[in-house]
């Protein structure tokens, strides 16, 4: 690879590589290593790379690493060789200054860095993951008509829309910005109003030279998936978890009930049968304090040999409200809701899953997580389905049934 790229070219050099770092952070794989020397630029900017290690762990730092491409491709130096930044359009270097913070927590995703190139809000379109990915591979399809044609006409009549492109429109570049940059969320800062407004409309720009006349209409919102630990408050359930990996054979299950304050990890007193054992084990977990069986045990470093002790975890993983809620922040504007409000459905990186629980927040899943959550009309949980694939278990599935939601008993004390 060697720069300087301009306008089009670097637009979809951008898209292009931003894709592809998509798609593999998609898959779990992680650690790329990006530097100008490893990435190989096909027609229209389509990017290829070879990818590092399987490390889940590190997407905000492949972020910044693809920005510090984008900056070697516009000037020609390294970001540690004080490149002209003024070389960047104004919308791309603002994108590039936020994939370069100092905090990786602060930095967008590789499927928002998609968004934002694209020209969607982040709050408006209610794209899936792979929707969006699929826009961007066919903007950077070399099978793609040439630019101006795509100003010709709405949609190209061969293309099948995909579900979001209904709420898009043909626009004249001198037309306003359409307004759902007014419903964005205030943190972090490449998701504020002012922020991606302006990025949109300078992105959109850009994106006229490579052939993208669209602006997104503000009729499309995420559903309202704030209030889950709200209207979970200080209560208990009963519960009923199933849990099944078809590659290896392995089941378990357990009833019981579940604690949540929102102060401390959620604590559970439950039966768990799995393995072998033809009778049930009684588990208690309380933050990193387990007991199985009458045996203490560490939540954060169970005995594998010990199947209650070893699943009792994952059980507090798979049905925790913390869990809930943080697959539904991952998920974003992904989440899609029925028509009656009560069944959410999406999907979210198992990598961007942090419940807030003391000792073992997030799963042990990789890649993404599909997800159906069944709220009652008080908006407390009724069902919740996951389907993930780990590399230890392959393919997996835990669906949990909750009941019977009520304020602690005298004498019952949530989170332990």
């Amino acid at each position: 690879m060697a720069g300087p790229f301009r306008d089009e070219a670097l637009y979809l050099l951008a898209l292009g590589s931003a894709t592809t770092m998509a798609r593999l952070h998609m898959a779990g794989i992680a650690g790329l290593r990006l530097n100008p020397g490893n990435v190989m630029i096909g027609p229209r900017g389509r990017a290829f790379f070879a990818p590092g290690p399987r490390d889940s762990e590190f997407p905000s730092n492949d972020v910044r690493d693809w920005a510090g491409v984008i900056v070697f491709a516009a000037t020609g130096c390294q970001v540690d060789e004080e490149p002209d930044f003024d070389r960047l359009p104004p919308a791309l270097r603002v994108v590039v200054d936020e994939c370069r913070r100092s905090d990786p927590a602060a930095r967008p995703t590789s499927v928002d860095l998609v968004r934002i190139l694209l020209g969607h809000s982040t709050a408006a379109t209610a794209a899936t993951v792979d929707d969006l990915l699929c826009e961007a591979e066919h903007r950077t399809s070399p099978d793609e008509p040439a630019p101006y044609e795509e100003a010709l006409v709405s949609m190209p009549v061969w293309r099948k829309p995909a579900p979001y492109e209904e709420g898009l429109v043909s626009a004249p570049v001198w037309r306003e910005p359409a307004p759902y940059a007014e419903t964005l969320v205030s943190t972090p800062v490449w998701r504020k109003p002012a922020y991606l407004g302006g990025v949109a409309i300078g992105v959109l720009v850009v994106a006229v030279a490579a052939g993208g006349i669209t602006m997104v209409s503000a009729q499309a919102a995420r559903p309202d998936t704030g209030g889950v630990l709200e209207a979970v408050g200080r209560r208990t359930a009963a519960f009923h978890q199933e849990g099944e990996s078809p590659k290896t054979g392995e089941r378990f299950a357990a009833d019981g009930r579940l604690s949540f304050d929102g102060n401390a990890a959620t604590s559970y007193e439950m039966k768990i049968v799995c393995g072998n054992a033809p009778d049930p084990v009684d588990v208690s977990l309380a933050g990193n304090d387990g007991v199985a069986d009458g045996v203490p045990f560490a939540a954060d470093r169970p005995d594998i040999q010990a199947c209650a002790q070893y699943h009792a975890p994952s059980v507090r993983r798979f049905s925790s409200p913390y869990t809930i809620k943080a697959l539904l922040d991952a998920a974003g504007t992904g989440v899609r809701a029925s028509g009656d409000g009560r069944t959410l459905t999406g999907t979210a990186l198992a990598h961007r899953i942090r419940g807030a629980e003391s000792a073992d927040g997030g799963t042990a899943a990789e890649g993404p997580i599909r997800f159906s959550l069944l709220l009652d009309d008080a908006g407390l949980p009724v069902r919740l389905r996951l389907d993930m694939t780990s590399r230890a278990h392959g393919p997996m599935v835990a669906d949990t049934v909750y009941r019977d939601w009520r304020a602690p008993a005298a004498g019952e004390v949530p989170n332990g």
